[in-house]
């Protein structure tokens, strides 16, 4: 497993998928709070998976659901490509780049814009008072929501 930071070109989202699609789970970048966040997602997802706790049919959507800490497929996709360009943190399963793919620093990794952090909260659903006593860091309490989605599946 590789995990790499780019920019994606996307044509065609389904063709994309058919042909990438269990080799790479992609990630829309303006969901994630850092590099880390993936791979602790997508290193949870592969123990689940050999242990036959999977929730999806796919490893790779299994590293999204983990990703976006939910059962939910079409909250998950949120977190997905689209077609065009998009900010993604990749995970590799396969030793495989995918047309279109360029790898590049996407993240926010010294200041994250207001914008990103309100919807980085917003979609886990991350509470003020939680902000408080975690001390504003986002990145533990995103952690936090993987655990307990691999432990409530």
């Amino acid at each position: 497993m590789k995990v790499k930071q780019g920019l994606l070109a996307v044509k065609d989202v389904n063709g994309f998928l058919k042909k990438y699609g269990s080799k790479a789970a992609f990630i829309n970048a303006e969901y994630v709070v850092d590099e880390n966040h993936v791979y602790f997602a997508a290193k949870k997802a592969i123990k689940a998976w050999k242990e036959g706790r999977r929730v999806a049919r796919t490893l790779p959507l299994e590293i999204l659901l983990y990703s976006a800490a939910t059962r939910q497929i079409r909250d998950a996709m949120k977190m997905g490509i689209k077609e065009g360009v998009n900010k993604v943190i990749a995970v590799f399963l396969e030793d495989t780049e995918p047309e279109g793919f360029e790898e590049r620093n996407v993240l926010e990794t010294e200041k994250m814009s207001k914008e990103k952090f309100e919807r980085i909260v917003n979609f886990f659903n991350i509470s003020e008072t939680e902000l408080d006593v975690a001390e504003r860091r986002l990145n533990l309490l995103v952690r936090e929501r993987i655990v307990l989605f691999d432990i409530n599946k």
